[in-house]
């Protein structure tokens, strides 16, 4: 279980596949590398993927300073770990939150990517100014506060999507409840604290890909205003699935993905 401290904190990661471009996949909010289970058999016979947990989440340290948790934090973190992995240009997928930091890095360092996948995610995250959320938020934190992250994992979520794996709720309930709510807390506060790419997503120079589920109708519009003002990016709908269309038709993600990325291959990469 491989550890590196990356910008003070220690984080875990994993290396798979032995030849290829690198491929960089990065997770959302409360997720971790399990969230990318069907993908490493696609994609580690023909690249080099490198999967993390997000300082807060999984195996990774939890800062006590909830302030340290900010999406161009979460950026830096990212490129530094690629550093370590020894990639110098790279191909980077981010899922809702980790697609707020693939958005940072794009704009950050563009030359480094040789392309950009954008799946499920958005040029913010206003869903915590609807007072029903808001509501709903807060309850879990104050639940997590006094009883801890088990009790919150216990609360009732959204019905399945219509091909959610067996077992992934589950996994999630005990992914949650091993997480700090330094973390919890602490990474739902850099999301609705970032800046968003409203104004600056045209400003992505890359190769990318647009892809959601069609079923997850907070993040449809958002999705739909990426792949307009990003120049040339390749919109993909997966038809019945949610937030994560990874693992509900992770079939049709995959093509999609893999078709992106041979459609941009750089023989630069390193």
């Amino acid at each position: 279980m491989p550890t590196t401290t990356i910008n003070g904190i220690k984080m875990y990661y994993e290396r798979h596949g032995e030849e290829g471009e690198p491929l960089v996949f990065v997770h959302g909010y409360t997720g971790d590398v399990g969230d990318w289970a069907h993908q490493l058999p696609e994609f580690t016979g023909t690249h080099r993927v490198l999967i993390m947990d997000h300082r807060g989440h999984g195996r990774s340290e939890a800062p006590t300073d909830r302030a340290a948790y900010t999406i161009v934090q979460m950026a830096g973190d990212i490129m530094a770990l690629a550093d370590h992995a020894g990639f110098e240009r790279y191909h980077l997928v981010g899922h809702s939150m980790g697609g707020a930091v693939a958005q940072e890095i794009a704009l950050h360092s563009p030359g480094r990517l040789l392309s950009l996948t954008l799946h499920d995610t958005g040029p913010g995250f206003d869903i915590h100014k609807n007072p029903t959320v808001a509501s709903y938020i807060e309850h879990r934190f104050k639940l997590a506060q006094e009883q801890g992250m088990a009790a919150v994992a216990e609360m009732p979520g959204m019905p399945d999507p219509p091909h959610m794996p067996a077992g992934r709720r589950d996994y999630e309930k005990r992914r949650m409840t091993q997480m700090s709510v330094d973390g919890f807390i602490g990474a739902w506060q850099a999301l609705t604290t970032w800046a968003g790419t409203r104004d600056r997503a045209h400003q992505i120079g890359v190769p990318t890909l647009v892809i959601y589920g069609a079923l997850d109708a907070g993040i449809v519009d958002g999705m739909k205003f990426l792949g307009s003002t990003i120049t040339g990016a390749v919109i993909e709908e997966v038809p019945e699935a949610a937030h994560c269309p990874q693992f509900e038709r992770p079939e049709i993600f995959n093509a999609a993905v893999r078709k992106h990325l041979e459609r941009n291959a750089g023989a630069s990469a390193k």
